[in-house]
């Protein structure tokens, strides 16, 4: 299935559509429905759960996709399977077209991409680097197959309708690359000088660790757990090195008691926690955004942290980099907050910008009397790289003096907690942006959402422009220039992928919207393991 809609995504965004995947799979061993989406837009990208054209690799898929097809549908299956659920299919014969060629080898995911060629009218040459591409890790032989298969069955099925051959609008002129968004992030972290890496696998944060291992450009840890990994990353900040870990709820559960150490000795750090659905091991392969409060709060004792929430691959890219500075200038936690959709779902990106490295307040010569702890007026003091002459210093889990001698002087407590405090506030200020985007600012009413549903929540407001959109950037800290902007709204609606409404309750609490006169607050909120589809949006209206 992977292959066969992977090789017609890339080909799309090629041919300079914007392309945009959802992909479904289930973590049970036998049974289940899989099925992977790719939609295809001329404007701005969005995922819709109604489809023009089904392909299906067995009965199974077919009959439960059926209530999710358009008029004028097309359905491209083995004649075996379609057989076996004929008396399922619509009555109205003259509404859909059933192609079904009777394959009896292993070779059926290129048949079926030929068909589609052919059928719409796509110019076949397009699809063949990635045809190439998709089997040139196995032998030669294998490519020169596929390729002939391909070109054979485009050839015969362009004959078979014309009236398809002006379904697709129009496309860009300029190709376009499609990513998705672990390897975003990998590679906007890698560019920005990311110095060590360490995970333990746990979907949807896996192929973080894949992309890290194939760039072959940085140290990397595979451990035995989550607390290991964790562990590990803070030994490599302590040296001065960028360190970044990737994992998901369970995992992160399990980090939670080394990222109080972590706040406690002013490591720097950043984890990348992909939300999937809970609690526990919950749907482990599913969509869900219900650790945003979570990721606010993570550790015991009274502490702040850094909460980034990228919405588009491009600001995934450049949030790599962007995190790492961040976690180094205010020796801080930097939770990147994402999805299984975000992590596993594939779009066509334009340019990508690396963030410029910022290593904050980096000692190359520092006195004899060194304190890694000094006491400033912004709480961050002087680091140093392990090894710096007059650079040793203790880093402990206690609380500690300016030089990190513990101490339990209850005077020298209140100036560390203060200190500690002091780094993130005017954190906007300090870094000249802002922690949210609006798009269409004049409409009184408007969207509140995060992470993936921006893009669909931007072609919603592009196709209603009533509608205004607020995309959070930043969960923590709060930027609360925001309440200003929501001050001018009329109605406001909170699309959150949770039971609670986690996001509308924590900005409501801190930004205090209970309390602007005539502001009408409501909430669509979804928690049935799939993301918010065009459809689902269009109940606003």
């Amino acid at each position: 299935m992977h292959s066969v809609m992977d090789i017609i995504a890339h080909t799309f965004s090629t041919l300079g559509y914007n392309v945009i995947t959802d992909s479904e799979y289930q973590s049970i061993i036998k049974g289940g429905l899989n099925f992977y989406d790719v939609n295809i837009c001329s404007s701005a990208p969005y995922i819709a759960r109604e489809v023009d054209i089904l392909i299906s690799l067995d009965e199974k898929n077919i009959t439960p996709n059926l209530k999710d097809l358009r008029k004028w549908w097309l359905l491209i299956a083995n004649k075996k399977w379609i057989e076996k659920i004929e008396k399922n299919l619509p009555d109205i014969r003259t509404e859909y077209v059933v192609i079904d060629p009777l394959i009896e080898d292993k070779y059926e995911n290129t048949y079926f991409v030929g068909i589609l060629a052919g059928y719409i009218g796509v110019d076949i040459a397009s699809f063949e680097p990635w045809i190439t591409q998709s089997f040139s890790k196995k032998w030669e032989d294998l490519v020169v197959k596929n390729i002939t298969i391909f070109r054979e069955y485009a050839a015969i099925w362009s004959a078979h309708n014309t009236s398809w051959k002006t379904f697709l609008v129009s496309p860009s002129s300029i190709s376009n690359e499609l990513t998705y968004g672990n390897r975003a992030i990998a590679h906007g972290a890698i560019d920005a000088e990311l110095e060590f890496y360490s995970a333990y696998p746990m979907t949807p944060a896996s192929t973080l660790l894949t992309e890290i291992i194939q760039a072959k450009s940085v140290p990397y840890l595979q451990a035995e757990d989550e607390i290991a990994v964790m562990n590990a990353a803070l030994g490599a900040s302590f040296t001065g090195a960028r360190s970044m870990v990737g994992t998901s709820g369970g995992g992160f559960a399990l980090m939670t008691e080394a990222l109080s150490f972590a706040a406690q000795a002013e490591f720097p750090i950043v984890a990348v926690l992909s939300q999937r659905a809970g609690p526990s091991t919950g749907t482990p392969t599913y969509h869900e955004q219900g650790d945003m409060l979570y990721a606010v709060r993570p550790t015991f004792g009274d502490t702040d942290n850094v909460v980034m929430i990228p919405s588009s691959m491009e600001e995934w890219y450049y949030m790599g980099g962007q995190s790492l500075n961040i976690a180094q200038k205010y020796q801080t936690t930097v939770i990147l907050l994402t999805d299984k959709q975000f992590s596993e779902g594939k779009v066509s990106i334009g340019a990508l910008k690396p963030a410029p490295v910022e290593r904050g307040k980096l000692l190359e010569t520092p006195s004899a009397d060194y304190k890694r702890y000094e006491l400033t007026d912004d709480g961050i003091s002087p680091y140093v790289r392990v090894g710096t002459i007059n650079g040793d210093f203790i880093a402990t889990s206690y609380e500690h003096d300016e030089y990190g001698a513990t101490t339990e002087e209850m005077e020298m407590k209140v100036k560390m907690t203060e200190k500690r405090a002091k780094k993130l506030q005017n954190f906007f200020e300090k870094e000249g942006i802002y922690g949210y985007e609006v798009v269409n600012p004049s409409a009184k009413k408007k969207m509140i959402t995060t992470s993936f549903n921006a893009y669909t929540a931007r072609a919603f407001v592009e196709q209603n422009p009533e509608w205004g959109l607020v995309i959070i950037k930043f969960l923590a800290p709060v930027d609360v220039r925001l309440r200003d902007e929501l001050m001018k709204c009329e109605e406001i609606v909170f699309v959150e992928n949770n039971y609670s409404g986690q996001l509308e309750g924590y900005l409501t609490k801190e930004l205090w919207l209970a309390y602007i006169e005539g502001l009408e607050i409501r909430h669509l909120r979804k928690y049935d393991l799939l993301p918010f589809y065009m459809e689902d949006l269009l109940t606003l209206q």
